[in-house]
């Protein structure tokens, strides 16, 4: 027979089941259709579940996109930063190039696997940005600045002498090409003949990580640390 406690772990499990495939739903619509064009029937629908059961677990539809970054922002805080501790370990970051990479690489990588943990949800931050000036959308956005941080960080640490201003656009321009990079729905593909495909954006990597890391050199200018 069971025990008194069964029944409400039970109800607890079956809660956080619920909860994650409505999280899990938000990940692929608001990938695919962005935050205008994902209704909470939409979500409903795709999760299994009544619409109730959205706006109790998650409330309304901004509260649904803050909860779905908050669930995964740690995970891909730590996939970056390991990243860098992976190159610094090994003593590859030591010049521009290796910070770009140690930042650029994750991303493609995870783009590049339909199966990795992290694809929706680096697929669906990268679609939002186009939402950005939505008031409800852009306070979930701006937690997504303790990503570039990291890389801002190095590069400051790198580079203590290269203006800021000029080294901050220089991030701008390498996260805005990676953030349509890994919305692009084809565009990649028509504009090279299908020479390069947008599913498999980990084979452009070297070549992204030479334009990528020249551009910014440029920007910030030739010092004795940039290889």
């Amino acid at each position: 027979m069971s025990g008194p406690e069964e029944t409400p772990n039970r109800n607890v499990a079956r809660g956080e089941a619920t909860r994650a495939r409505i999280l899990d739903a938000a990940e692929v619509l608001f990938s695919q259709r962005g935050y205008d064009g994902t209704s909470m029937r939409d979500l409903a629908e795709l999760a299994g579940v009544r619409m109730s059961l959205v706006h109790y677990h998650c409330g309304a539809k901004d509260q649904v996109l803050a909860t779905a970054i908050d669930r995964k922002l740690d995970d891909l805080l730590r996939f970056v930063r390991g990243s860098f501790d992976e190159a610094r370990s090994a003593g590859r970051l030591t010049g521009v190039e290796d910070c770009v990479r140690a930042f650029v690489v994750p991303f493609l990588a995870i783009t590049a696997d339909k199966d990795h943990e992290l694809h929706n949800f680096v697929t669906m931050t990268s679609h939002l940005m186009s939402s950005y000036r939505i008031p409800e959308v852009k306070p979930s956005l701006m937690r997504l600045s303790t990503i570039s941080e990291v890389f801002t960080t190095h590069l400051r640490l790198l580079r203590p002498d290269a203006d800021q201003s000029t080294l901050l656009a220089g991030v701008y321009f390498i996260e805005a090409a990676l953030v349509f990079m890994v919305q692009d729905p084809g565009f990649l593909d028509d504009l090279t003949a299908s020479h390069h495909s947008s599913d498999h954006l980990d084979r452009m990597t070297e070549s992204a990580l030479r334009f990528f890391s020249a551009g910014l050199r440029a920007l910030i200018g030739p010092t004795s640390q940039i290889r």
